[in-house]
């Protein structure tokens, strides 16, 4: 069971969490190791990430109204407590001090390391928050497992208020299922997540860790494709094209898999044809169709191209509906409208008679084909 416990821990003695969820990329399986947090090198790197995920709104908002504790910044016990003798001198924390790593905040104290900064420079600071740089208001998770500390993040950032991007959130979904041996209904439970949308989160990360493998595609796989995948494993019709397989959680099919990784990445000579989860779902309707299918492996054509050519083809099956409409509305016309039509009505009515003699003409003579002996 978490403990969680209020305190006030000086900014010198929380760390920023290199691993963090934020930063993970397809491929990156690189993970800093504890005992290396506390390095300067390995902060600074950090604290660059953040700032360019954006904490400048947050910065702004301490810098004038000061940092309000509405929710309390969330850290653990660093695992390496004491810095021995021969550690790296430029560690910024002096030995035997208790010292932590944000589990949830990190861009709350990432703004206050840089607020420190700009004072440490010249910059002027209201003295509620130069007290706070000493006295900074957080939640000691104690005796929290891996999972639990997931599940912390999760609650904040999968089903939460301060959700991360598509990518990051199946990532912990993913990790949750597969590292952690927790059951799509545990995973749901911790997250505020529905069993469907984690199962679904499942699937799409699977797919896109299938391709990140893949000795062709892998190295082309980025985080934003995961919204892509997203929509591929929610439609029925794509698994089964691409032969998902449910028990193994990878798309099966050796032809139409590595097509899709094509539309989604391009080369130097044909440009990706899938760019976003919207064209997912026009990609439903183009492989139920033969001819937009070869439309869209031709790559001289494009999606658009391809979606031409099954609108093109629903909008000739209408014909019927539409003529019926026609035929009403000719059948209702009274004396004193068609007293008054004027030539360009005219010229409508002449073009719809010629269109349908000579569909006439053409059902008629197929027909007759079909019925003559010879022609067999």
């Amino acid at each position: 069971m978490v403990d969680y416990l209020p305190a006030t821990v000086a900014l010198d003695d929380i760390f920023l969490d290199p691993n963090n969820f934020r930063f993970r990329d397809p491929g990156s399986g690189i993970q800093v190791a504890e005992s290396r947090f506390t390095e300067v090198s390995v902060q600074e790197a950090a604290l660059s990430k953040i700032v360019s995920d954006g904490v400048t709104e947050v910065k702004r908002s301490i810098s004038e109204n000061g940092f309000v504790p509405v929710e309390r910044i969330v850290v653990r016990p660093l695992k390496v407590e004491a810095r021995s003798e021969d550690e790296d001198s430029s560690s910024p924390i002096p030995a035997g001090v208790s010292r932590y790593v944000v589990v949830e905040g990190n861009r709350r104290t990432a703004a206050l390391k840089l607020l420190r900064n700009e004072h440490a420079s010249g910059a002027a600071l209201k003295s509620s928050v130069l007290d706070v740089f000493e006295t900074v208001p957080v939640l000691v998770a104690s005796e929290a497992s891996e999972d639990d500390l997931l599940a912390i993040m999760g609650i904040r950032h999968v089903g939460g208020p301060k959700e991360w991007g598509g990518y990051q959130s199946a990532l912990l979904v993913y990790q949750l299922i597969e590292d952690s041996d927790l059951d799509a209904r545990q995973v749901a439970s911790r997250l505020g997540l529905t069993v469907q949308e984690v199962n679904r989160r499942h699937r799409a990360f699977s797919a896109l860790t299938q391709m990140a493998e893949d000795s062709e595609y892998g190295e082309l796989v980025t985080p934003d494709l995961y919204a892509i995948f997203h929509e591929v494993v929610g439609q029925p019709k794509l698994r089964d094209w691409l032969g998902w397989d449910s028990s193994k959680y990878e798309l099966t099919d050796e032809n139409t898999r590595p097509q899709l990784y094509f539309w989604l990445t391009g080369d130097a000579d044909a440009p990706r044809k899938i760019s976003g989860y919207g064209d997912i779902r026009d990609l439903k309707l183009i492989i139920e169709n033969p001819d937009a299918l070869s439309a869209m492996q031709d790559d001289d054509q494009s999606l658009a191209d391809a979606l031409a050519i099954v609108k093109s083809e629903a909008k000739a099956t209408k014909w019927l509906p539409n003529a019926k409409a026609a035929l009403a509305s000719l059948r209702d016309m009274s004396l004193e409208t068609i007293e008054n039509l004027d030539e360009d009505d005219l010229q409508i009515l002449k073009s719809l008679r010629e269109k349908s003699g000579s569909v006439l003409r053409a059902a008629s003579a197929a027909r007759d084909a079909d019925e003559d002996p010879a022609s067999d």
